[in-house]
């Protein structure tokens, strides 16, 4: 026995050191690090006013956010990733009034997001969420480990994927968006809308969690603005007619304090840095609409 612990020492030795290096150097835990920063700023804030989402959302990073504004939207947040936050926020931020929550078709999508490990440090601190991603405990811990970890493994090989496959480089991916013709915005546009809008409202443990994160605020008088932020038309048009009538008849279902969708509000590509995501200039039009229906200023 002791032989073979003596001989197993270099491996384990090897193997921590593979993953001290991912950890340290991987994209994939630099966004964990962005991911808990955002959520503690919040809580050192007390926000009044939080949005929820995924990168649609999140574009407002862009902008000076006033103090008692939070930005918890994720590039590739989903609903699961949401009703976590806004429990540890009913926790740890007693000062929340209103919260902006996104109500975009492609946020009913039945994708798995990979940001979930990124939450497991809160996960922790309260227990209904273990339920959420069927973790136990020892999942929690296991997944500090990146080579235990599901979801940075998947990240790894679509990193490798993505390097070897043999349409890799993008020709169009680093032109300014309003300089591409139209028919070129068109394509884009409708290759990533077929991509997010594929298999929408048909994940129903989604769609009660949903339910929930709305029951929780309305419980504690928290109050709730649905919110679409604008797209490309042929984005958004990608999602099928009877699933976004099913997406509206949800949302309207759930009789929140104010739903608006800006989907289509701004159109100027000049407005936008790609096809579903707004730039500076964009995102300061629209705190402006916000502003005129909400009276909440998302800017000092």
């Amino acid at each position: 026995m002791k032989k073979i612990i003596i001989k197993s020492v270099p491996y384990i030795i090897v193997f921590l050191l593979i993953n001290v290096v991912f950890y340290q150097t991987s994209d994939f835990y630099k966004q964990e690090r962005k991911y808990v920063k955002r959520i503690e700023t919040v809580i050192n804030n007390q926000s009044e006013v939080i949005f929820l989402g995924d990168s649609h959302v999140e574009t407002i990073k862009l902008l000076d956010l006033s103090d008692n504004i939070g930005n918890l939207a994720f590039g590739g947040d989903g609903i699961n990733e949401m009703y976590i936050k806004v429990l540890n926020m009913l926790e740890y931020n007693k000062n929340l009034k209103y919260i902006f929550i996104a109500t975009e078709p492609q946020i009913f999508n039945n994708t798995l997001s990979s940001n979930s490990t990124f939450l497991n440090k809160y996960i922790s601190q309260v227990d209904d969420e273990l339920e959420v991603y069927k973790k136990s405990k020892l999942d929690l811990i296991s997944e500090r480990i990146p080579l235990f970890n599901d979801s940075f493994l998947r990240f790894a090989l679509n990193r490798v994927y993505t390097y070897f496959k043999p349409d890799n480089v993008d020709k169009n991916k680093d032109k300014d968006w309003s300089k591409l013709t139209d028919s070129e915005r068109k394509e884009i546009a409708i290759n990533t809308g077929k991509l997010d809008h594929n298999s929408i409202m048909t994940n129903n443990d989604y769609l009660e969690t949903y339910k929930k994160i709305i029951s929780l605020c309305k419980t504690h008088n928290i109050k709730v603005f649905g919110v679409r932020f604008p797209v490309s038309q042929h984005y958004i048009n990608q999602c099928k007619e009877e699933e976004s009538l099913k997406v509206d008849s949800f949302i309207q279902s759930l009789n929140l304090h104010k739903h608006f969708d800006y989907s289509t509000r701004i159109t100027v590509p000049e407005y936008f840095h790609d096809e579903d995501h707004l730039n500076l200039k964009g995102v300061e039009k629209l705190s402006e609409i916000i502003f005129e229906n909400t009276n909440v200023k998302l800017t000092n």
